[in-house]
């Protein structure tokens, strides 16, 4: 009885021994120990075709978790793509890409220059790489509008004021090599100009799907963040009208017909994708005698792009590139 006693008195001390052998809350060599690189950064599939899917990851690993953050430029297009995470090894899971920017413009066949850094640490890693071909964006799950690659489309009418200019340009494009510029000074009026472009013309005649929170309408612009002397805001304001056709009688009747507007303010410099879920376009213009008010994807006959500015308020620039509809998500995730 006395060793049964004995035994029950000790088992409280057992057990409370194995539990404080348990490593509770952060490890002391994450939070104070020196950052040591045991294997230096390498690149796995340096050379990839990205146009035919190919995809290449990095390996490295460290003495302890960190923050870190590989950083990948293009020598000629300047286009960056920003892998981060935290850990003490990158892999394959961590560290895949199929050559998509964070930055645009996009990559082009060309080398790269990249660097592995940590955050609250010097230490910084320098490789290289080299693109065989670029990653295509346009692809089953995508409607590309234009990317203005073969020119301007005639049958894509507009406006465009007196001393306001649209123009086709070659070079410095955000995909590509061609895009459209739109900028100008009009000190009577609201609107710069604006672009129609109907979908019978539209580069892909595949049909949106009729859901409209799995469709996102995706386009490159490109600003100067003008900022407007009248009233201390970006001066270039841009707007995008999506038409409706109802009845697919090929006409847009704004007295049966819905319309949906999407504005912005281009308050940055150079170019970035704007993308958005067509079921977050909230702006319903109502039509005199009802529509239907149902967001239909499939019946967009038109998208209208707008440059506008206050008339008191001087320049506005917003050029534009690579308008295209995506299923699922936007292009660039």
């Amino acid at each position: 009885m006395k060793n049964l006693k004995f035994l029950l008195l000790t088992l409280p001390f057992f057990f409370t021994s194995c539990e404080k052998d348990k490593i509770e809350g952060p490890n002391l060599n994450d939070m104070y120990g020196e950052l040591t690189i045991i294997e230096s950064l390498n690149v796995i599939g340096d050379s990839a075709d990205f146009s035919v899917g190919d995809n290449m990851y990095f390996t490295a690993s460290f003495s302890k978790q960190v923050d870190w953050k590989i950083k990948i430029e293009g020598l000629n297009s300047g286009s960056v793509k920003i892998i981060s995470g935290k850990s003490n090894a990158i892999n394959q899971l961590n560290s895949t890409w199929d050559g998509g920017s964070t930055h645009l413009p996009f990559f082009i066949s060309e080398d790269c220059d990249i660097q592995l850094t940590f955050e609250m640490y010097d230490d910084t890693i320098y490789r290289q790489l080299n693109i065989q071909g670029e990653k295509e964006y346009n692809n089953e799950n995508t409607v590309l509008i234009t990317d203005f690659e073969n020119g301007f489309n005639p049958n894509f009418t507009g406006f465009f004021n007196a001393g306001c200019t649209k123009a086709l340009t070659n070079g410095g494009a955000g995909q590509g090599v061609k895009f459209l510029q739109q900028f100008g000074t009009c000190d009577w009026d609201w609107l710069i100009g604006y672009v129609d472009y109907y979908s019978t013309y539209w580069y892909d005649q595949n049909e949106l799907v009729n859901n409209p929170s799995q469709v996102y309408f995706n386009i490159m612009i490109n600003g100067d963040s003008t900022i407007s002397q009248a009233s201390n805001v970006p001066n270039s304001l841009f707007k995008l009208e999506f038409y409706e056709d109802e009845n697919g009688d090929g006409y847009y009747d704004a007295n049966t017909e819905d319309r949906y507007d999407y504005e912005f303010d281009v308050d940055w410099n150079g170019w970035r994708m704007v993308s958005f879920c067509y079921n977050d376009v909230d702006k319903l213009v109502l039509a005199t005698s009802g529509g239907n008010a149902v967001r239909n994807p499939s019946k967009i006959s038109n998208v209208r792009t707008l440059l506008l500015a206050n008339p008191a308020s001087g320049f506005a620039k917003a050029d534009v590139d690579f308008l295209i509809w995506s299923f699922g998500s936007p292009i660039l995730n």
